[in-house]
């Protein structure tokens, strides 16, 4: 066995975070039929009153609470109705 030690593809130090969670949701991956990962402040029922399509069924929203903790929600609604999140975590 030879070569290096760490094969890393990239150097983790150059890593940059994304945005803070803002009352502004921040989508992390977009497909066709919608928002599939993103997080914030704001409750589920803002991102449930938007239009029908906006979230893909399974998007999953981290939303930030107080003092570092957040919760988990999953959209269980079909993909041609208005979101329904349902709470899959509390940390």
């Amino acid at each position: 066995m030879g070569g290096r030690r760490h094969a890393h593809a990239f150097d983790h130090h150059n890593m940059v975070g994304g945005p803070a969670a803002s009352a502004v949701v921040q989508v992390r991956y977009r497909t066709e039929e919608g928002i599939l990962s993103c997080y914030g402040l704001s409750a589920i029922s803002v991102l449930q009153a938007e239009a029908a399509n906006t979230y893909a069924p399974g998007c999953i929203y981290t939303r930030s609470l107080a003092a570092g903790t957040s919760v988990a929600y999953i959209n269980v609604g079909a993909s041609d109705a208005v979101a329904n999140f349902e709470a899959i975590t509390s940390s």
